[in-house]
């Protein structure tokens, strides 16, 4: 059956998109050409009440990773996926150069589409993440759990997750997508002082948890 629904986007209005849900274990299937463990990680570690707080995944690409966070963590107000589309060129990696990625508006639209099941729980915003840390400066306690999937430079990484990090949940989770590609060990260095420490890491995604002190 199809449904209208609305999705928020980035500028707050809100867009009408129509689609068919697609089972989320079917889904996985097409989109995986790797491990289909590190998703198996995802899920348990999203597995999480959220207490009313948000979720965020930053680097939506065909959405896989926001729709297992929405589909396992508990009481959350509302899920944010992060991602500029567009074919952007940029430095995806340390000491890589800069590249053109199959990131496209097409693959976006489809992206809204197949979110149309989740009526008013995802807020889109179409926008690099450094866009929108300076969109939103305020320093309120505002997230449960991220998953930083966007880009894999060091970096990039640190100035997202201190972000998060001066605005999380007490209880909250951080999971790491790709670790091995940059200096994970400064980033968790530097988490730290937020309370922050690996609670399980597989081959590819890290999770680190806050402990509530």
């Amino acid at each position: 059956m199809q449904t209208s629904v609305a999705i928020m986007v980035s500028d707050g209005t809100m867009n009408q998109v129509i689609g068919t849900w697609v089972d989320i274990k079917k889904e996985r299937k097409r989109m995986i050409k790797g491990d289909s463990s590190e998703y198996d990680l995802l899920e348990r570690w999203s597995s999480l009440n959220c207490d009313g707080y948000k979720t965020v995944e930053i680097g939506v690409r065909e959405g896989l990773g926001s729709k297992i966070i929405m589909d396992n963590a508990e009481n959350y107000m509302m899920h944010i996926g992060i991602d500029p589309y567009a074919n952007l060129k940029y430095q995806h990696y340390d000491n890589a150069k800069p590249a053109q990625y199959d990131y496209t508006d097409n693959m976006r639209d489809t992206m809204i589409k197949d979110f149309e099941s989740y009526r008013g729980k995802f807020r889109f915003c179409n926008m690099t993440d450094k866009k929108f840390m300076v969109e939103n400066p305020g320093y309120h306690v505002e997230y449960a759990l991220v998953h930083f999937d966007g880009p894999h430079m060091t970096r990039d990484v640190m100035t997202e997750a201190i972000y998060f990090a001066e605005r999380c949940a007490p209880f909250a989770r951080f999971i790491f997508d790709d670790y091995p590609k940059y200096n994970m060990q400064l980033i968790s260095d530097c988490l730290k002082p937020y309370g922050f420490s690996v609670m399980e890491q597989g081959k590819n995604k890290i999770c680190l948890e806050k402990q509530n002190t």
